[in-house]
């Protein structure tokens, strides 16, 4: 369950990351361009498979767990998302965690190190380090002209002194416009409380105050 939780706040990490146009507390690595693409989340040595479509503003997410294949819908300039569940055919709102802003600093990329192709995608790589109350994050991130964050390779320590390791990486990424139906819960979905899936992702949802 551990593992899981971990995937969790992995993907919403990455959800958070700023582009180089706009840094912001609420960006959620929001491209200037519409994209889908294939990602390879590995968190601490293990890896989860997903897949992505973003457009300027709004991002679906479909991470592939062992049990549950969870759908995780965000919103910039909105402080609360939803986990969808096809399975069950429910849907979860949630407040984003404050922490997960930990990647939102202004001068988060201050150190360019380069050019590189990742994956057939021209980027600049950059190097991270930011301190926030929770701990300190240091990694490379590669973001293209538009602002896909096509890798990451990370670390955080938190003030307890505890390691975490997280990479992602994209593939097959096909720039165009998305289908705004991704983006929107499918209608006749029940809504439940954040406590009742916690023990199915693993990890603790603060409930939603308003929309």
């Amino acid at each position: 369950m551990r593992v899981l939780r971990l995937a969790a706040i992995a993907l919403l990490l990455y959800l958070l990351l700023p582009s180089p146009a706009k840094i912001r507390a609420d960006t959620l690595g929001d491209a200037r361009v519409g994209f889908a693409a294939d990602r390879i989340l590995t968190i601490d040595g293990h890896s989860y498979k997903g897949r992505m479509w973003h457009m300027p503003g709004e991002q679906r997410h479909e991470q592939e767990l062992p049990t549950v294949r969870p759908i995780f819908i965000l919103r910039s300039h909105n402080s609360l998302g939803d986990i969808v569940l096809p399975q069950l055919h429910t849907v979860v709102e949630f407040s984003l965690p404050e922490e997960l802003s930990l990647l939102a600093g202004a001068d988060l990329l201050r150190k360019p190190l380069g050019q590189e192709m990742i994956n057939g995608v021209a980027t600049t790589e950059y190097a991270v380090e930011e301190d926030t109350s929770a701990g300190r994050a240091t990694g490379l991130l590669w973001l293209s002209s538009d602002g896909i964050p096509m890798r990451c390779d990370g670390q955080f320590v938190a003030k307890n002194g505890k390691t975490s390791t997280v990479h992602w990486e994209l593939a097959h990424v096909t720039i165009g416009q998305q289908d705004p139906a991704l983006f929107e819960v499918p209608q006749g979905y029940a809504k439940l409380p954040p406590e009742a899936v916690q023990m199915l992702l693993g990890m603790h949802l603060a409930p939603p105050s308003s929309r």
